[in-house]
């Protein structure tokens, strides 16, 4: 709790009988932004509170706050002491704030449910490209084991034991619960998938803490993720394996979508909003506006993939939709459309299966061509840069362990001469008889 704070002028009956009756307020600042004021009258004065933002509409909010106690006795209600004045109007400095910035005024105690909201509202704001898939997994996890907890009363324990539940749990496939998981590499995924969530729920718990919803970030600021969770990628096509992917592709706009994938190793929603615009024969390159990360970037085309973008907006006006879904889209009803998730896994299921490939998502094409070019011995930074990711570190975890051969070729190629040691003849010794 705020201490009180003195005032040689306001803090007593004596010390304010001999202020002069005016209309403007006494103040006493009691911290930045923060203040309260005695309006002296012609029987007995008022206490007033006044909060400041200079990014507030308005900036300055005032609230009378009770009489002070010049002429009765406190009651803590309606006559207010120095102290009880003091109280009042830090309660009412936490309204004031939610007022000044156009925010929701918090009534009763604010749940981890109510961080979770407002941390959804704010990454829609953003235009996170992950809020819909956060919404569900705080829903199906988060929201029904400690959904209603107030963030102040979080603590540490608390939260270790949300996250055994989670990973013991079972794992959940289109809404449905399967079997909890059994196996080493099951435990470890689901280890993996509770790190990604408390992730995400850490980062709601800091917005309310930014947003001086809760005083403290104690209960969770030092808590880790599980350990030892991460796998490196292993799934990923040969060139031959490629060649009969595409070669088995059902329609030519699945082929051409599938051919995008793997020459730019750009993700589905990217390659749904390309454009003929995006592509610069010049340079080489196609222009990614958007992404998951909200970064933009160009990716570099080997050829062959210039070749392929050539083909496909010779003569297209600058607007045209390169990847449009020309087949019929069973869940949209339609001849034409974009691609739909459902409808590209569907697609994927059977040109795997015509060529003899085990069953793989379109995000795998994205892991394809980035295995290609680690195997070819192209730098990380590089591969990163292709990726649209914002360092090395997620292609060093996923992608690294392909680059030892690479790297072997790299440091015996490239590495200088030094010419510091001469061969001394030493010649193994032939042993006779055997």
């Amino acid at each position: 709790m705020a201490r009180t704070k003195e005032s040689s002028s306001l803090g007593s009956r004596s010390a304010r009988e001999s202020l002069k009756v005016r209309r403007e307020p006494y103040w006493l600042v009691l911290e930045k932004g923060r203040a309260i004021g005695y309006r002296k009258g012609n029987q007995a004065g008022t206490w007033i509170a006044r909060y400041y933002n200079p990014a507030g509409v308005p900036p300055r909010i005032y609230q009378a706050l009770g009489a002070s106690d010049d002429t009765s006795d406190p009651d803590g209600k309606m006559v207010l002491s120095f102290a009880q004045a003091q109280a009042a109007a830090r309660k009412w400095f936490e309204t004031a704030y939610h007022q000044a910035t156009g925010e929701r005024v918090q009534t009763g105690p604010y749940t981890i449910a109510n961080a979770v909201s407002d941390y959804l509202v704010d990454r829609k704001r953003n235009e996170a490209k992950t809020a819909d898939r956060m919404a569900y997994d705080f829903n199906a996890r988060v929201i029904p084991s400690i959904g209603t907890i107030p963030v102040d009363r979080l603590t540490r324990k608390r939260l270790e034991l949300w996250m055994d539940e989670v990973a013991k749990s079972p794992i959940r496939r289109r809404g449905k619960e399967l079997a909890p998981p059994q196996t080493p590499e099951e435990f470890r995924a689901r280890k993996a998938s509770t790190n990604r969530l408390w992730k995400n729920l850490r980062a709601a718990l800091n917005l309310a803490y930014r947003e001086r919803r809760v005083q403290s970030n104690e209960a969770w600021r030092e808590l880790k993720e599980f350990r030892g969770t991460t796998s490196a990628r292993i799934r990923f096509l040969s060139p031959t394996e490629q060649v009969r992917l595409v070669n088995a592709c059902p329609s030519l706009d699945f082929r051409k979508l599938i051919k995008a994938g793997l020459f730019t190793g750009a993700r589905e929603s990217e390659l749904a909003r390309l454009k003929a615009g995006d592509f610069d024969p010049i340079n080489g390159s196609v222009f990614i506006e958007f992404s998951k990360s909200g970064r933009s970037r160009y990716i570099t085309l080997t050829e062959e993939a210039v070749a392929f973008f050539s083909e496909l907006t010779t003569g297209a006006p600058s607007e045209k939709v390169l990847f449009p879904r020309e087949t019929y889209d069973r869940k949209q009803k339609a001849p034409r459309g974009t691609w739909s998730r459902s409808e590209l896994c569907r697609m994927m299921a059977e040109t795997c299966k015509a060529a003899e490939l085990d069953s793989m998502v379109f995000h795998e094409l994205r892991h394809t061509y980035a295995s290609g070019l680690v195997n070819r011995g192209v730098p990380l930074v590089f591969v990163a840069q292709q990726l649209g990711h914002r360092d090395t570190s997620m292609v060093e975890m996923h992608y690294g362990h392909l680059c030892q051969t690479a790297k072997a070729e790299a440091v015996r190629k490239l590495a200088p001469v030094l010419g510091i040691h001469q061969p001394g003849g030493i010649t193994a010794l032939k042993i006779h008889g055997v």
